[in-house]
This record gives structure tokens, sequence and C-alpha cells, in this order.
């Protein structure tokens, strides 16, 4: 054997014994479980892009004529996504969920190893840089979501990183593989002319807002995520919810046809087609018998007046919300009598003076249920959301993390912050 398939081999197996080693000896529950599927998909979605961004910067490349992934030999792609997503976990949970000394090892390890690969990997001046930048970014939060899980606390951080690790899955590594690395996908969006750059990107955001609002929904309101195996404690029926059953699916789904359009290959759109089938069939049953199990009666109502793919125009929202605002408020009487012209629905308006906590300082959306409330742009986002499609639509805009802060900001210039 040539030492190039000698170290490949050591790459996929070396991890693979240790991983199964070190499970076989803690014996991994369902928590650790779910947390190790977390951390490998984190893993597994991002280190194709950061390994390319370090091969665009000159810190090191491959020699290998062996299957690979936008330019990294596969053998490496998975020995390092099992590395650092399911061994790093296992061992962090033998040491008493120390992250720190874990990253430390084998950040350490990773040193070690990486000149000994020669000739498969080159490295250049200054490699190690890149080597920590990627174990920040990528093994750091691997080891602290799988955490999280374990504990099943930072929800609204799980969802948040679920989004780019399991987009990154279906998405990213397709867009990758049809345009041949990252090289091949900045040329083939250079080559797109200007008003065509514009309508991807256009409809890109537009097809992300409905699963970026469901998974911030499912975490805030729902106490969970998006995924079966750690799923909502409580059942979501207001925000995007009270519109569309399905609104991650649908979103998946119509980005992978808008990537099928943008590489002009049939694989993206075929993917879409699967998770259709998958959806409808194996998925809708286990996940209706479930949600019957867990939610009941309010589980099969809900499931009759929302559908799964196409939006109502106007939302079914299963649980009174409340929107607190001070009557003495120019502004804020202005806002209630806007939303009273409207007829919301289970929406109650309520003056922020009998507010029983701490007084507010802006207007402010309450979910008694769950507890959760959101306040100035975010509280008029969420109440949009209590009027038909095309308002609730803004709202769902408006009320996304980045965009609401912003908003915010330019409102507060304004004279209208927090009183």
């Amino acid at each position: 054997m040539s030492r190039d398939g000698a170290i490949q081999l050591a790459c996929l197996y070396g991890p693979l014994v240790s991983a199964g080693l070190l499970a076989w000896w803690i014996r991994p529950g369902k928590r650790l479980s779910v947390g190790l599927l977390f951390s490998l998909a984190w893993i597994a979605a991002l280190l194709p892009w950061l390994d390319a961004l370090a091969r665009v910067a000159g810190l090191w490349e491959y020699h290998s004529q062996a299957p690979a992934l936008a330019g990294m030999p596969l053998a490496l792609y998975f020995g390092w996504a099992v590395a650092w997503g399911i061994f790093a976990p296992l061992l962090a949970h033998a040491l008493g969920g120390r992250i720190w000394t874990t990253a430390a090892v084998l950040i350490a390890l990773d040193l070690r190893v990486m000149p000994e690969l020669r000739p498969v990997l080159e490295l250049h001046p200054w490699w190690w840089i890149g080597d920590i930048l990627i174990a920040i970014c990528l093994l750091l939060p691997s080891l602290f979501i799988s955490k999280w899980t374990v504990s099943r606390t930072q929800v609204g951080l799980r969802c948040a990183m679920l989004v780019p690790a399991f987009g990154g899955i279906f998405l990213g590594i397709p867009l990758l593989v049809e345009c041949g690395g990252l090289a091949g996908l900045v040329n083939r969006w250079q080559a797109l002319p200007g008003f065509l750059q514009a309508v991807f990107l256009a409809a890109g955001f537009a097809l992300c807002v409905p699963g970026l609002t469901a998974a911030r929904d499912l975490a805030l309101s729902g106490a969970g995520t998006p995924v079966p195996l750690d799923p909502p404690r409580r059942l979501v029926t207001h925000g995007i919810y009270a519109f569309v059953r399905n609104p991650m699916q649908l979103s998946m789904t119509a980005l992978l046809l808008l990537e099928s359009l943008f590489v002009w290959s049939p694989w993206p759109a075929i993917l879409a087609l699967i998770g259709i089938v998958y959806s409808e069939g194996l998925a809708r049953w286990s996940e209706n018998q479930d949600m019957r199990d867990r939610f009941g009666e309010d589980w099969l109502h809900y499931h009759q007046a929302v559908r799964p793919w196409w939006p109502r125009w106007s939302p079914r929202i299963g649980e009174r919300c409340e929107l607190w605002l001070d009557a003495g408020c120019g502004p804020c009487s202005e806002v209630a009598r806007w939303f009273q012209r409207r007829q919301t629905i289970q929406l109650e308006l309520r003056d922020a003076s009998d507010w029983p906590g701490p007084p507010l300082g802006r207007v402010t959306w309450h979910h008694p249920s769950s507890g959760r409330h959101e306040s100035g742009v975010r509280a008029i986002a969420m109440a949009l959301q209590h009027l038909d499609l095309p308002w609730a639509a803004v709202g769902w805009i408006a009320g996304l993390p980045g965009i609401s802060h912003i908003l915010q900001t330019c409102f507060d210039a304004a004279g209208t912050g927090k009183r």
C-alpha cells in the first residue's frame, strides 16, 4: 500500500475506531446521542467551506487522486468530521463536561498530526493559524451544542446552530458538489448577469424567511428544536405556524428548486422531490402519531385547520396573545388604533400600566402559555402575524434577527425608543 493510501485509511479509521471504543465505554443515552447528531451535523456542514477558504488563503493544499468533496479528500473529510463531531463530544462527556480541556487536547493533537500527513496534505507557512481558527469555528461550537442538548439548555442557540448545520448539509454540500468547489461556485456566480444575481439573492432571501421564522418560533414558544429527536415541549400555533404547518420543509424544498436553477442541474430538484415524498410518507405518519400522543385534541384541531404546504390567507391561532401598549403615549395610541381597525385574530390589546411585572419600556407582545414576550419592533412584528397573510409576511421579515435590530435602532433614533 502506498503512503498516500495508508494516510487516508488512518485518517478515516483512526477517528472511527476511537469514537466507537469511547462510545462502547460511555454507552451514551438518548440525549447525548441526539447531541452527537447535532455536533456531527455542524461539523459536516461547515467543514468543506472552511477548508476551502483555508486553501484559498494559501494555508494548505491537497495532493491526492482519491475521491474528494470540493477538493478535500473524502477520507480526511469523514475522519475529521467523526473526530470533532463524535469523538470530541464523547471525550468531553467522559471528562465531566470539561469543554475547554477537551478542545485544547484535540487542537494540540491536530497541530501534531497535520504535519505527518505529507504528501496528501502540504502545509504552507502560517497553516497553524488556519487550523486554530477552524477549531474555534467548528470544534468549540460542536462541543457546546452537544452539552446544551444533553442538559436541555440554550434552546435558542441550539436552534440557531441547527439552521446552518442542516441547511449546510442539504443545501450547501450539493451546491459545492455541483459547482466543483468554492472556486467553481464563485466563477458561476460571477458569470451571471447583474439582474440575475439580484433575482437569485432576492428569491433566496424570501424563501429563507419562513424557515428562519419557524425555527425561532419553535425555540422561543415551543422550547424545542425542529428536529423530531429533540421536539418542542409545547404546541406552537401562532406566528408562521398559524398559516402553514410545515414552514421549514417549505423553505428547504423551495430553496433546493432555486438551487437547481442556479446550477442548472436536476439533482437538487430530485433531492427536493425525495424530501417531499419522505415528508408526506413516513415522516407525516410518525409525526401525526407523535403529535396526537403529546398534544391530543389541540393537535387534531390544528391539523384540520392548517395545511402542510399551502399557507392560509388568515391565521388560525389556537391561543390568545397580548399586545401591551402605553395608553398615554401618542405613538403607542396610534399603533393601538391601527390594530383595532384591522380586526386582529386572538390578539388582545392591553394597557401597559396594568402589566403585572416590572414597568415596560417598550410596546410588548406576550404569549401567556409559554411566557414568551417580545418588545419594540419585534412586538409589532409578532402582532402583525395576527393579521392576514400579506401583513404577516411583513412581520416575519421585520422580526428576523439583524433586521429587527436595524429597524429598532432607526426607530430609537427617531425618538420612539424606551420610555
